[in-house]
Formats: structure tokens, C-alpha cells, sequence
């Protein structure tokens, strides 16, 4: 951005003098909804098929990991750990590369590699080749998960951006919700419209190649997206181009504590429910799918909260109410309240997640969005992966709850940090634009004669 910009922008936070958006027009929710066009729709459309199949696995991928033969819950932790640290790995580079070439076809490539070691995953038993699968297909998330952020984020201007990513996730929250309920039912039904004919190994395993079916048709959506400008690529690793370091490094430090946090118990939750509670695979489905419908309604409501608000508080003061409903998991007698409070604390933590990415995009430029991605993904990926090993070892030590007291320790340490480091920052970013809006409107009476 403008130095001269930034120190105006800078000199009225300071002096406290906030700029009125006067030059633009207010928009209703519909009405920024309706600016989404084709290709938001379709991003739209490729995030729906994804969630409904990711909300069948959520449900049965776990518990078909450990229902094979001599597989337990610490493989489980380490072999989920493989595929974050293969993210942190390459999340950076990936980064820099997507700032260089097509970020659509940069995803194009990740998600044909992710489709075909999903497929391998849910067909395949050899621990190894299980293994390698999910290395690979942490390398490709690291490309998908940089690239699609500042891919999408240059389909929309700034009115729109935060409905779009908040529209979009109570969508995708509405797919998982189907997927969670198909994932519930559908082992028990081709258990019994089978029979002797197959296993509890064999159900779950069908259920997981119907969850293929959503993946193959958002591959096949993504393709016909409009192809985006490829800068002249340079074979160099280079961090030239990133200007923003303090903005990065402080985003990375809060969302880094949140997820070496989340990393012992977001995996796990189906396993912690069949083992404290005895539920079902059905019952566990229709758990998941009732946190995802609620979830669905803060995601919608999220932007609006965030219009009247800011991003900033709204991210800050949700979180934090989520806090005393963890606290609630670790110590409920009744599964009705560890269900209670499964569902709050997941609606409260994550129901300000799209509104986090806006705020993070809109504060970097374009040419940097992509290679900071990546080192946020880094970061976040890291700490997830040692966190899984954590809490995949207190699982099979019989620590269903232990994990609990500790996360909730480690989200306050990111949302203090996430208040320290941007309480000022979401009003910088507005006026840095304003000013920039300024600059490139030429004087009234000027001349078009150059």
C-alpha cells in the first residue's frame, strides 16, 4: 500500500477521527448477496459439495480407522498428524509459487491429487500406504488452502467480501449438516440391506465411497471457473514481494495458540462421545448435525453482527463466550450436556471464522495474499499436527476429558493476543482504503488531456 497512505491512515486512528463511509452505499444482506456473481456462485457451489462429503467422513472416517485390525486411537492421532505436518511443510513455498502462476490451476492440480489419495484412503488398509496417501494429500491441501483464499478474495470487492465468505460458510454448514446425517445413517443401512453379507468394516467403508461421488462433482464445477491472471513466473524463493510481516506474524501468533488448542479435540469428538456416552454411530450423526445447523445460523448472522460491530469484536468477544461451554464438556455427567455444550462452544468459537479470513485478505495486498496464506496455514498446520499426537495419546491413555481443561487454557491466550495485536487494526484497514479511493479520483475540474 501507498507509505503516504498508511501514515494519513495511521494519524486519524491516532487522533481518533474515523472517516464516514459517505461515498458508499449502504447495502441490505440480500442485497450484497446479490452482488455474487458467476464465479462466487460456483465457489459457492464447489464449497457445498465439499462440506456435504466432509460432514459424511467427519462422522465415519474415525471410527473406521479404528474399527480396522490392530489400528487404535494413538495411529489415529499420528496418522491424522501426518497430513498437518506435511501442510506445514509446504504451505509457505505453496504460498509463494500461488502468488506467481494461476491459482486456479494451481488448485485444479492439488484437488485431482486430493481426490485420488481420498479414494486410495477409503479403499486401502496397508498402514503405509495409508501413511503415504496422507502425506500426499497434506502437500495438496497446503496448495488448496493458500490458494483459494486470495483466488477468491480478487471474485469480490470489499461491500461484498465478508457476506460472501460468511454466505458461502452457512452454506457449506448446511451440506455438512446433510453429510453428518447421511453419515449417521448410511453404515447401519448398508449393514442391514446387506446382511450377513458384509461387516460393520464393510458398511463404513461403503458410506465412504458414497462421500466421493460430492468430490468428483466439485472437481468438475471448479473447472469451469473463469481463469485468473498469471503473473510472469520466476523460479526463485523469494519474500520480496511480502510487505506486511508485523500484520502476518501477529495474525499467525493468535490463530497458531487457538489451533495447537483445537488440535487435541476437534479430531476426536466422535470417539469421545461412542467411548464416555456409548451413542451410536446414528445418534453421533444426528449430534453433528444438529452443532451444524446452529452453526449454519451464526455463520449467516456472523456478517451482520460484524456490520454493526466490527470484525474485530465480533471475532474477540464470540470466541471468548465459547471458553465457559469447553469448560462444560470436560465435567458433564449427561451426554444431554455434553451435547449442549458440544453445540455452543462449536457455534461460538467458529461462527466468526469467515469474518476472520475477510479481515485477514483486506489487510494484505494481492500480490502478498497468497505466500502470508501460507505461512498462517504453516503455522496453524504445525501446531495442529502436534496437538493430534497430544490428544490421540490422552485418548488412548482413557484421557477422554483431560484435553478439554488445556484447550480451554490455550484459546484465552489467543484471543488475548488477537485483541492486543488488532484492536485498532480493523479501522486502519478501512481508512488506508478510503485514502486510496481518494487518490485514484482525479481532482474535480482536472483535464483528461495528458
Amino acid at each position: 500500500m501507498n507509505k503516504g497512505n498508511e501514515i494519513f491512515a495511521r494519524k486519524v486512528i491516532h487522533s481518533g477521527d474515523c472517516v464516514p463511509l459517505s461515498e458508499e452505499r449502504k447495502l441490505g444482506y440480500l442485497d450484497k448477496v446479490r452482488l455474487f456473481k458467476k464465479d462466487a456462485r460456483l465457489w459457492i457451489a464447489i464449497s457445498a459439495m465439499d462440506s456435504f462429503a466432509y460432514g459424511v467422513s467427519n462422522v465415519v472416517f474415525n471410527l473406521y480407522i479404528v474399527s480396522l485390525p490392530s489400528f487404535e486411537e494413538s495411529f489415529l492421532g499420528f496418522f491424522l498428524s501426518v497430513s498437518m505436518f506435511a501442510t506445514a511443510l509446504v504451505a509457505i513455498p505453496a504460498g509463494m509459487l500461488t502468488d506467481r502462476r494461476s491459482r486456479k490451476g494451481i488448485i485444479i492440480v492439488a484437488s485431482l491429487i486430493s481426490l485420488l489419495m481420498v479414494l486410495i484412503q477409503y479403499t486401502m488398509i496397508e498402514p503405509i500406504i495409508l501413511i503415504l496417501s496422507q502425506i500426499l494429500l497434506g502437500l495438496a491441501d497446503g496448495f488448496t488452502q493458500v490458494a483459494w483464499g486470495p483466488y477468491v478474495t480478487d471474485l469480490s470487492t470489499s461491500e461484498e467480501r465478508a457476506h460472501l465468505f460468511g454466505f458461502s460458510g452457512g452454506i457449506s454448514l448446511l451440506a455438512i449438516l446433510a453429510g453428518n446425517l447421511c453419515g449417521g445413517y448410511l453404515p447401519g443401512f448398508f449393514f442391514d440391506f446387506l446382511g450377513s453379507s458384509t461387516t460393520q468394516i464393510w458398511a463404513y467403508r461403503y458410506t465412504l465411497w458414497f462421500s466421493f461421488i460430492p468430490l468428483a462433482i466439485a472437481f468438475v464445477i471448479l473447472l469451469s471457473m473463469s481463469k485468473d491472471s498469471v503473473v510472469e513466473f520466476k523460479l526463485e524463493i523469494s519474500f520480496r514481494h511480502v510487505t506486511n510481516w508485523g500484520f502476518i506474524g501477529k495474525y499467525t501468533s493468535s490463530v497458531s495458540a487457538i489451533g495447537l488448542g483445537a488440535g487435541m479435540i476437534v479430531l476426536f469428538f466422535n470417539l469421545f462421545f461412542k467411548n464416555e456416552f456409548q451413542a451410536g454411530d446414528e445418534l453421533i450423526g444426528l449430534i453433528f448435525g444438529i452443532n451444524t445447523i446452529i452453526l449454519a445460523v451464526g455463520n449467516f448472522s456472523a456478517p451482520a453482527l460484524a456490520d454493526r460491530f466490527g470484525k474485530v469484536r465480533t471475532i474477540m468477544f464470540t470466541e471468548a463466550l465459547s471458553i465457559p461451554f469447553l469448560l462444560m464438556i470436560s465435567w458433564a455427567p449427561t451426554i444431554y450436556l455434553a451435547v449442549v455444550a458440544y453445540v455452543v462452544r462449536n457455534v461460538l468459537m467458529n461462527m466468526a471464522g469467515p469474518v476472520s479470513s475477510a479481515f485477514f485478505m483486506e489487510g494484505l495486498r494481492k500480490e502478498e495474499r497468497a505466500t502470508a496464506t501460507g505461512v498462517v496455514r504453516s503455522g496453524d498446520s504445525f501446531v495442529r499436527g502436534v496437538a493430534a499426537n497430544i490428544g490421540g495419546a490422552l485418548l488412548a491413555a482413557g484421557f477422554y476429558r483431560l484435553p478439554y481443561l488445556l484447550v480451554a487454557g490455550l484459546y484465552a491466550l489467543g484471543i488475548v493476543l488477537f485483541y492486543a495485536f488488532f484492536r485498532n487494526k480493523e479501522k486502519e484497514i478501512e481508512l488506508l482504503r478510503l485514502a486510496e479511493m481518494k487518490q485514484e479520483k482525479p481532482p474535480k475540474g482536472a483535464s483528461d488531456i495528458t
